[in-house]
């Protein structure tokens, strides 16, 4: 009895699994041509390297002004140390003898 009724089992789940299987193989989209492909990736890496490149630019520019700014501020700094420590004549210490 069981292995009459697990024989019915495996043929209904075949029933059910095979036109499941079979229905899903035309759902499929189909694959854009490959020709239209290359030509929207090389536009969109000629773009992305453009964008790139631009960046590049921009924080090439902003490394030269910080550069700028940091030796303005190197040469402030120097004068503040220059008018702090003014030159004074070495002391000498007297013995208490």
């Amino acid at each position: 009895m069981s292995l009459l009724r697990g024989h019915i089992l495996g043929i209904l789940l075949a029933g059910v699994i095979v036109p499941v299987a079979l229905s899903a193989c035309g759902t499929a989209p189909a694959p854009a041509p490959p020709v239209e492909r290359k030509r929207d990736t090389a536009v969109d890496m000629s773009d992305k390297v453009q964008s790139l490149e631009r960046q590049l630019r921009e924080r090439d520019k902003r490394i030269e002004e910080l550069e700028s700014q940091l030796e303005a501020l190197k040469l402030i700094d120097q004068e503040h140390e220059k008018q702090r420590k003014p030159i004074r004549p070495p002391t000498t210490l007297e013995s208490t003898q």
